[in-house]
């Protein structure tokens, strides 16, 4: 009797991630990693440095002619001993600097961070040898396009040629940094497995080091659990009619849960154990790749839940709503992200507030691709607001604190082996570059601050801390402010964005900051940032 073949099950695929199929990485012509370094010029085309300086500061264009000028006088590149191009092949070039970026333009390009490489993790005495590229050419017959959403096969190929890594990063300039999970496993590619290149990108590896934006402080601008509390939990974002016709007020999901921080011991401790497990895993015999998910792990508990919370502004006693949705499940134990997919709660009540653009700037009226804000497009960062009726709103004027002008540099993507889900976010740099303490659920919009009407693309979750400088001999460093925003859900972005087109956008260009002269029904406050 011939028994029949067992029949193999189809494989535990991750989650598929939010984006239209536009917006991913299509056929895009194989070309290797370049980039072309930009030196100073002792030519006096432009005056004296001083003048020259000036001059370089006010250009709003870059050309062949003009290149190593900026470069030389420009207050955001002339300080810095190296100052790269990046190649055409990714899109519009960027300036690429080591070290600290204050300014995100020069000469009407981009101004972008080099991302460093671990040189105080490279193996002493040695020189570091790629490995074959046979496998990754393999896997990535064609090149990654740096200004799409990386596809799903994409996302495999990497995962099987990093088995120890949790993610990686896409620069926008033709960069793939690959992350890990301790520093120990980053030494064990350089001494072992290498790998210079993927899909005509440069690779580099770093250790995530995630920052929630919401530290609370002291403010009357934010978001609190309670009527009474003075600290801000984080920020609105915009109020949407949802598909099924019910309207929200968007907010971070961090702000309401607890947020557990690692403890330096014990993150010491597991280092040591990851080490040891990976040097001990060279003895042993692999076992075969599972199809399913560990059994008796619990990632993820419904105890630490925003559902249910009131939300207040903070300082004001003025009640917006209740936490009625969460797009997360974030963990209770271990820190953030764990548990993270969008980073994204819907408030809801019968009488939720207006939220309105800051006097003066773009209504947001509509959402963006994804592939528009990395195609090198203009973006900023916006705090919306809301009224309180107390205090005189100022009319022709505008909030310079209300903005943050700012340049997409890239994604990021997070996975999770055991439960098999994964995440992706967007990657920006503000100017100014500091902490955007108190912006957490703001608006990162498509478009320009003097534009009528501008496009929402993702609200701002998190930083992440970026080597922008390492000396190993001299054992200094310097890091970089990166800016990041989940991929929003789908029934979000099929939503509709509910402004007002008209409230708060009468001004007059000429004229300068004044108190209304009637007290009617301008007695009120206007907040940025709630």
């Amino acid at each position: 009797m011939e028994t029949k073949r067992p029949r193999l099950e189809a494989p535990v695929r991750y989650n598929r991630l939010s984006a239209p199929d536009t917006d991913f990485d299509t056929c895009f012509r194989w070309q290797r990693f370049s980039i072309r370094l930009v030196d100073r010029t002792d030519s006096r085309e432009w005056g004296l440095p001083e003048s020259a300086k000036i001059r370089a500061a006010h250009t709003l264009g870059t050309t062949p002619e003009n290149e190593q000028l900026l470069r030389t006088h420009h207050p955001a590149l002339g300080l810095h001993d190296e100052v790269y191009v990046s190649h055409p092949q990714y899109g519009p070039e960027v300036w690429l600097v080591r070290g600290l970026c204050t300014d995100i333009k020069a000469g009407g390009r981009a101004v972008h961070p080099f991302p460093e490489d671990r040189k105080d993790l490279y193996p002493w005495g040695r020189v570091l040898t790629p490995r074959s590229p046979l496998k990754e050419e393999y896997l990535f017959k064609e090149c990654i396009n740096p200004r799409k959403l990386l596809s799903s096969e994409q996302l495999e190929g990497l995962r099987e040629l990093f088995p120890a890594a949790i993610g990686a990063r896409v620069l926008v300039a033709g960069f793939l940094v690959i992350l890990f999970r301790s520093p120990s496993d980053i030494q064990d590619i350089y001494e072992t497995d290498w790998i210079m290149e993927v899909g005509g990108l440069r690779t580099i590896y770093d250790v995530p080091r995630v920052k929630v934006s919401a530290n609370t402080i002291i403010s009357g601008m934010e978001v609190s659990e309670t009527p009474e509390s003075l600290n801000g939990s984080g920020c609105l974002g915009l109020r949407l009619r949802m598909p099924d016709g019910k309207e929200a007020i968007t907010t971070v999901t961090h702000g309401f849960v607890r947020n557990p921080r690692p403890s330096r011991v014990v993150s010491m401790f597991s280092d040591w154990i990851l080490w040891t497990k990976s040097a001990l895993r060279r003895f042993l015999r692999q076992p075969p790749p599972s199809d399913t998910c560990a059994l008796g792990v619990v990632r993820n508990s419904q105890t630490n839940s925003p559902i249910g919370k009131e939300v207040w502004l903070a300082t004001e006693k003025k009640r917006i709503g209740t936490i009625s949705y969460t797009f997360d499940n974030p963990s209770p134990a271990l820190p953030y992200p764990a548990g993270y997919r969008h980073n994204l709660s819907l408030i809801t009540d019968d009488n939720l507030p207006a939220l309105v653009s800051p006097p003066g700037y773009p209504v947001v009226s509509e959402w963006a691709s994804y592939s528009a804000a990395l195609a090198g497009s203009d973006v900023y960062a916006v705090r919306m607001n809301t009224i309180v009726g107390r205090w005189l709103l100022l009319q022709g004027s505008k909030d310079p604190n209300a903005i943050r002008n700012a340049t997409v540099i890239g994604t990021e993507y997070l996975w999770d082996r055991t439960a098999r889900s994964q995440t992706a976010s967007l990657l920006w740099t503000t100017e100014p570059f500091t902490s955007a303490i108190g912006w957490s659920g703001s608006v990162l919009c498509l478009g320009r601050p003097t534009d009528q009407s501008s496009k929402a693309i993702v609200f701002q979750n998190f930083e992440v801390q970026c080597y922008s400088f390492i000396d190993p001999m001299a054992g200094r460093s310097e890091d970089m402010i990166v800016k990041a925003g989940f991929l929003l859900p789908e029934s979000v972005r099929s939503s509709i964005i509910v402004s007002s087109k008209d409230q708060h956008r009468q001004r007059d260009s000429n004229t300068y900051p004044r108190h209304s002269g009637e007290r009617g029904e301008s007695d009120r406050r206007v907040f940025s940032a709630v």
